[in-house]
């Protein structure tokens, strides 16, 4: 073999190694460098994603502990269940001190909430519609949490100006 006929035989040979290790090598590393740099990307946005819930948790601590405040806020303005007769009397005397004359006041069984109990009482009450509006007033200034369910206001067939109001509503109380 002459000098040239050599050099091309070296040459291809390297040549050769060289693509056999490209293919054996070089493209696989290329390959899992590219797994890698899309788990790395994907892994990114899993941490993107944490750090929002991570913020979130933040906020709704603070929301849970307001919740917690508000909830504390209107346990206080529950009265015990045996303080029923008392709230009862203040909304009579709410009535009388606007001039209405209860027809009927009824109460019903307690209805079970999940934190308290609610007592319904029926009043049908007649008068002046602007005392039963100051009456209704009164009722939003307790202290203690009532509900005005269901009100039907009539004309009172006797007196002209005179409206007779059926009224539902609840008092809540602690169980």
């Amino acid at each position: 073999m002459s000098g040239p006929v050599r050099v091309l035989i070296t040459g291809t040979v390297l040549l050769l190694l060289a693509v056999v290790a490209g293919l054996l090598v070089v493209y696989p590393v290329l390959k899992q460098s590219a797994v890698d740099q899309e788990a790395i990307r994907a892994r990114r946005t899993e941490l993107v994603k944490l750090d929002r819930v991570v913020r979130r948790i933040s906020d709704l601590k603070q929301e849970i502990a307001r919740l917690e405040e508000a909830l504390a806020f209107f346990e206080d303005r529950l009265p015990e269940e045996r303080e029923i007769d008392v709230i009862l009397r203040e909304v009579w005397v709410i009535a009388d001190s606007n001039s209405l004359a209860p027809r009927r006041i009824q109460t019903s069984r307690p209805e079970e909430n999940a934190r308290c109990k609610s007592q319904p009482i029926t009043m049908t009450l007649e008068g002046e519609f602007g005392r039963f509006y100051e009456f209704l007033l009164g009722l939003e200034r307790l202290p203690r949490i009532t509900k005005v369910r269901q009100m039907q206001i009539s004309k009172s067939p006797t007196e002209e100006g005179t409206v007779q109001v059926d009224l539902l509503m609840d008092i809540f109380c602690e169980k």
